[in-house]
């Protein structure tokens, strides 16, 4: 592949982190709400939830189904992995929602999150060569400010958020007006997330080459690692750090 026109970013455990992660925060509401379960706990507890459903998602997937979102839509996913968790902990159901907010106010605290140091120094590279650099993120429309706040949006060319677009990942159609908005075809961008239905197999079915983000122990599932997923097929690039993928692609 020759060296591309546009990169496409996912924004969190790609390009930034939250320092205290989610299953610390999720693990230190329990406590207050008098559950004892552990951070370690609740992120096997999850990850066994979403794995045992994977090869329905990724059959409904390849079956064309379209993926809707909205800023009520993201705030439902959370609220759903909430009762999922504190159900998983044994606190009572009618207290799953107000816990559920107090998870929310202290994970998306802006002073929790961080920027990879290996971050901007690549988009500059990238930049450098009149390679154009967007975001495409599965977020709420706050995403925009947020981007703002940790003086990541300069970075970009343009950013596509699912709640604001209408649409989420793997949607080939967000992945559609990312090329739109960078104006180069599939075949001239790669994809850099940490997810692998929404950053593998999202790009690669609209013919943009993927890139699977493994950031150790900074991964949204950090003892249960995307890059070894069972169901994943064929191989997948991974990648450890922004810096692979500009080797990968020939920026130097």
């Amino acid at each position: 592949m020759k060296t591309p026109k546009a990169v496409f970013l996912d924004v969190g455990w790609t390009l930034t982190y939250p320092s205290k992660s989610m299953w610390q925060i999720f693990a230190a509401v329990c406590r207050e709400a008098g559950s004892d379960r552990t951070a370690g706990d609740i992120e096997k507890g999850v990850h066994e939830f979403l794995t045992s459903r994977r090869s329905e998602t990724v059959r409904e997937f390849e079956a064309g189904a379209e993926y809707p979102d909205s800023d009520a839509d993201f705030l439902s996913i959370f609220l759903g992995m909430g009762r999922l968790v504190f159900g998983f902990a044994g606190l009572e159901s009618e207290n799953h929602e107000a816990l559920a907010g107090r998870f929310l106010e202290l994970f998306w605290d802006r002073t929790n999150w961080a920027v990879f140091p290996d971050v901007l120094p690549a988009i500059e590279r990238l930049r450098s060569r009149g390679i154009r650099v967007g975001v495409i993120s599965n977020a709420s429309s706050e995403l925009v400010e947020f981007l703002k706040k940790i003086d990541l949006f300069p970075s970009f060319d343009f950013v596509c958020v699912s709640a604001i677009e209408g649409i989420r990942k793997p949607d080939r159609r967000i992945y559609q007006r990312a090329l739109e908005r960078a104006a180069v075809a599939p075949s001239e961008a790669v994809h850099v997330g940490d997810m692998f239905l929404e950053d593998v197999l999202g790009p690669r079915k609209t013919g943009i080459r993927p890139f699977l983000m493994d950031r150790g122990p900074r991964s949204m599932f950090p003892h249960h690692p995307e890059a070894v997923d069972p169901v994943r097929q064929p191989a997948i690039e991974i990648v450890h750090a922004l810096d692979e993928v500009l080797e990968a692609i020939g920026v130097h």
